[in-house]
């Protein structure tokens, strides 16, 4: 069975389309328009089958809140599952206060809540000071499953939407969704899971993010 993900960006300002293209195979495209021609392969599993569940996801999703899950796990984005070592996941500096006392703690009504916010999946910039190769992507996914295993926490999450992560370097954009860009070990350098106060839909807005599903 073929489960690759094939995302293809030809123009970083058209609109990416999203189609099926065979049991299991998915591929993301912007139309021709500039000169930037991108073509890299995600082995997801059964992305195509899960297209209701994405669907009922987005129309849930809070626009208050979103997560951000850094990893320099190198093969995050074929296995589905990220794992961040529990002593940086959703630790009391880097989520709201009241996301921290409901829940941190991981019980089943705070996990209840966490999936119903979108989820920003990246590995670490590839370099520091907020720059990183223009050929890295970050998702946006929404999450399915979260268990503690040993001092790591597992999560399970399925993909969205791709997005240029040197987009959310700049320091403008940065502001918009909540990202610290100005030292030299920025927010996207450092594995851990946060949750930031942010209406993750407007931020794409407002940075110029073309073809993110928005939920109603």
């Amino acid at each position: 069975m073929n489960n690759d993900l094939s995302i293809k960006q030809t123009d970083q300002l058209a609109t990416p389309t999203l189609q099926q293209t065979g049991t299991n195979n998915v591929a993301v495209s912007n139309q021709p328009g500039g000169t930037v021609n991108l073509t890299y392969n995600i082995n997801y599993p059964q992305m195509a089958d899960s297209s209701a569940e994405m669907m009922i996801a987005i129309q849930s999703f809070s626009k208050e809140y979103y997560q951000l899950i850094v990893t320099c796990d190198e093969d995050v984005f074929s296995t589905g599952v990220v794992s961040v070592i529990a002593n940086r996941a959703l630790t009391k500096y880097n989520v709201p206060p009241e996301i921290f006392d409901r829940c941190s703690t991981l019980t089943e009504e705070g996990i209840a809540e966490l999936k119903r916010f979108p989820a920003i999946i990246c590995k670490e910039n590839t370099e520091m000071k907020g720059v990183t190769s223009p050929d890295q992507y970050c998702m946006l996914c929404y999450i399915q499953k979260v268990m503690k295993v040993g001092k790591n926490i597992k999560i399970a999450f399925k993909p969205i939407a791709p997005i240029q992560q040197l987009k959310l370097c700049d320091k403008r954009n940065a502001m918009f969704f909540g990202l610290n860009m100005d030292c030299a070990i920025t927010d996207l350098n450092h594995s851990a899971w946060s949750v930031r106060k942010v209406n993750v839909f407007e931020a794409f807005k407002e940075a110029g993010i073309p073809g993110i599903p928005m939920p109603v």
